[in-house]
């Protein structure tokens, strides 16, 4: 009887252990953010859409600002597309910031450009939805 009681408590301790430390490493793992991905995306960066191809630039600014630029070349060449306003947002991977809305504003080129500025520096993730797409691009804020 006593080892029977032995065996169930240390089976119950070793599940609960795992239980744990499994918590534990996807919490932590969730929670890193990708290693300086900006270097797979160095901007300009051209994502391939559906009847064309979307260009997006972000250049930094003067006092932690930033400018992001967006222009949609059609593959058929009309200018339609460029009346489509981007939707662009950003958050910081790895923080409880939620996600900051960044107002467009139509060129008289077509061209769709923001400015914002980042709360700190580091890793920042940019939202871009275009005519119900959506694509990421990674900057780091200095």
């Amino acid at each position: 009887m006593r080892e029977k009681r032995f065996l169930v408590t240390a089976i119950s301790t070793l599940l609960l252990a795992f239980a744990v430390g499994g918590a534990l490493y996807l919490g932590f793992l969730n929670n890193q953010s990708p290693a300086s991905s900006n270097a797979a995306t160095e901007t300009p960066a051209t994502f391939h859409l559906a009847g064309g191809e979307l260009m997006i630039d972000i250049a930094d600014a003067e006092n932690s600002g930033f400018e992001i630029r967006a222009k949609f070349h059609s593959d058929d060449g009309s200018t339609d597309s460029t009346l489509i306003e981007p939707n662009v947002s950003m958050t910081m991977p790895g923080h409880n910031m939620g996600r900051s809305p960044v107002p467009m504003m139509r060129h008289a080129d077509g061209t769709w450009k923001g400015r914002g500025r980042f709360s700190m520096g580091g890793q920042w993730r940019f939202r871009i939805v275009f005519d119900n797409e959506t694509v990421h691009l990674d900057h780091i804020a200095r």
